[in-house]
């Protein structure tokens, strides 16, 4: 038995409970997507869920030797949360964990040249696809990774063996939260997010969220074209730039190497439009196990006379680094405000 503290920040009360840690058991059949078994409330211990672990038996790649599931994250409280499933087992290790995606229909190239966007995006197809996959080379071994935002999310997990894999394995939830590093302040209308040209040759991937957690349809690049998205080089490159114009507001930017997946499809001023896409949305993924990258970029509003260098580095298999800032309203507008403010004023005395 565990002793578990269940703090409730809702209510702003916390009270003490006592619970064992519950695993969910795989149930046959479950090859397939459409066998999938539904695991719901899966946390890591001390988060509430109904279940922190799954278990299972597979000894092949293919057939009944695959085990699906259908995993629905217990809710958490607003936020940035880091998470991995990570597989361990009593007998011979070489049990693989993938997290599963759907293929994507490129949107046709953007009709309007340079950094107007014409706002079209591509779409998903039905089309499996292994978006990321464990490996035995990373610390810890043979662990997936996923980034939520306490809502729940759900994704297509699959769990594979080897025919030296005859033990069952054991697949447990672990959730550490996230603080993104703060930009600072930005005026609204357009800004461009650039890592072109910021002294490294990683090819990044990012995307950019409101201050909801949700992912902004269109607003993310894989790599950039001068003609499609007016990103400042000759031709193209596998590095990101992106060009939007932001309302007021709090954003986020999730930036890795490529390739970063959710469910929203590429933009047609990305120049790669094919990349894996998720199932659900409220869930970010990359399925790089490649570590200590430069992803160093550059965010400049339109009257900012040079723009603000960002340092960051990927440290590890998976990660995706989080970044923050603050879109306020231009002074014209705050003026216009003011003035209304002071005719209302007028009106009311």
């Amino acid at each position: 038995m565990k002793k578990a503290l269940f703090i409730s920040l809702a209510a702003g009360a916390a009270l003490t409970a006592s619970a064992q840690a519950q695993i969910f058991p795989e149930v046959e059949p479950n090859d397939s997507r459409a066998t999938a078994n539904a695991v719901v409330g899966l946390s890591a211990p001390g988060n509430g869920g109904a279940f922190n672990a799954i278990s299972g038996n597979s000894i092949a790649s293919t057939g009944t030797g695959i085990d699906s599931f259908l995993i629905t994250a217990h809710p958490l409280p607003l936020g940035i949360y880091r998470n991995r499933l990570v597989i361990s087992t009593t007998g011979t290790a070489g049990h693989t964990g993938s997290i599963r995606g759907l293929s994507q229909t490129a949107a046709p190239p953007d009709t309007l040249p340079g950094i107007p966007w014409d706002g079209v995006v591509g779409s998903a197809t039905t089309t499996d696809v292994a978006m990321q996959s464990s490996a035995a080379t990373t610390t810890p071994a043979r662990f997936n990774q996923w980034y939520g935002f306490g809502k729940g999310e759900q994704f297509q997990y699959r769990v594979t063996g080897t025919a030296s894999t005859t033990a069952d394995y054991l697949v447990s939830m672990e959730t550490v939260p996230v603080t993104p590093v703060d930009l600072g302040t930005f005026e609204a209308g357009l800004i461009t997010m650039n890592w072109n040209g910021q002294g490294h040759t990683t090819d990044t991937d990012m995307w950019v969220y409101d201050g909801n957690f949700d992912a902004i349809a269109g607003y993310g690049s894989d790599d950039s074209s001068n003609a499609l998205s007016g990103a400042p080089i000759a031709t193209t490159s596998l590095q990101s730039f992106l060009a939007r114009n932001y309302a007021p507001g709090t954003y986020y930017i999730a930036v890795s190497n490529f390739q970063l997946a959710h469910n929203q499809a590429s933009p047609s001023d990305d120049n790669f439009r094919t990349g894996t896409l998720l199932d659900f949305p409220n869930i970010i993924a990359n399925s790089s196990t490649t570590a200590n990258l430069n992803m160093a970029f550059a965010i400049q509003d339109s009257v900012m006379a040079t723009p603000l260098a960002v340092a960051t580095t990927k440290a590890a298999a998976f990660d995706v680094n989080w970044f923050k800032f603050t879109v306020v309203p231009t002074p014209s507008s705050m003026a216009l405000l003011g003035l209304g403010g002071l005719i209302a004023a007028r009106r009311r005395r």
